[in-house]
């Protein structure tokens, strides 16, 4: 089981490293982006027991801030995420770092505000940087904008010129290969695939465009309460 836990760990450490975006295209004035992003992990234990796991996210990013939220199963078929405020939330004190949508925004000091958003409670909890590992961030700008850091690509070599509008990336580590498909204009990776020599591990991340929504979501959180994350620790 720790050589599962460490393979899976490697792969994600190189998307969020490898998984890139030139630093020349790292301009000021990024396009914004309404985009879909389908998440998918396999890993293959030695007991011969194949572990998948699937789950799609929706981003909408704009030129100083980003809202990333996942997809249940009820909001994935319908198509909208007014189910999630009908789901029973009652006991827990706690904010889902996984299910509850995320609004990150930069400052202009550079520095980040993170926060989680609890619509069944209509509240914002605040989460301050040494937090960051409790709810999954990674507080790197670059990675949550662009999903990746803009800085990376300089660990991989380009494939071929650009076709179609995408640039092929790839790099090789040991065993490990990460190739990303990047949008040129768009500024954002279509695919990006990583995978060991003996088939034990994989992920792949495919990102599309969709429409914007009629409200950026951060713009329905008029009469929220504020809360720190910390308040809520026992």
């Amino acid at each position: 089981m720790k050589k599962i836990a460490g393979n899976a760990g490697k792969l994600m450490a190189a998307l969020v490293l490898l998984s890139p975006l030139p630093a020349v295209l790292a301009a000021v004035n990024a396009p914004e982006q309404n985009l879909q992003v389908q998440h998918y992990s396999m890993v293959l234990g030695r007991d011969g027991v194949k572990r998948e796991t699937t789950f799609t996210e929706r981003l909408y990013r704009r030129s100083d801030q980003v809202w990333t939220e996942r997809l249940t199963g009820a909001e994935t078929a319908a198509g909208t995420a007014d189910a999630a405020d009908q789901r029973d939330h009652s006991g827990h004190n706690h904010p889902d770092a996984g299910s509850s949508p995320m609004w990150v925004r930069r400052l202009a000091d550079g520095s980040l505000d993170a926060r989680l958003i609890e619509r069944h409670q209509r509240r914002t909890v605040k989460v301050d940087p040494q937090y960051y590992g409790n709810i999954g961030f990674n507080g790197n700008w670059g990675s949550t904008f662009y999903l990746s850091d803009p800085q990376s690509l300089k660990n991989m070599r380009a494939v071929g010129p650009a076709k179609d509008g995408v640039q092929l990336y790839e790099s090789k580590r040991g065993e490990l290969t990460v190739r990303v498909s990047w949008d040129v204009k768009g500024q954002y990776p279509r695919l990006v695939e990583s995978f060991d020599a003996h088939g034990m591990a994989r992920r792949q991340t495919a990102v599309s465009v969709i429409a914007a929504p009629p409200v950026l979501p951060w713009k329905t959180l008029a009469g929220y309460a504020e809360i720190d994350y910390s308040d809520l620790l026992d």
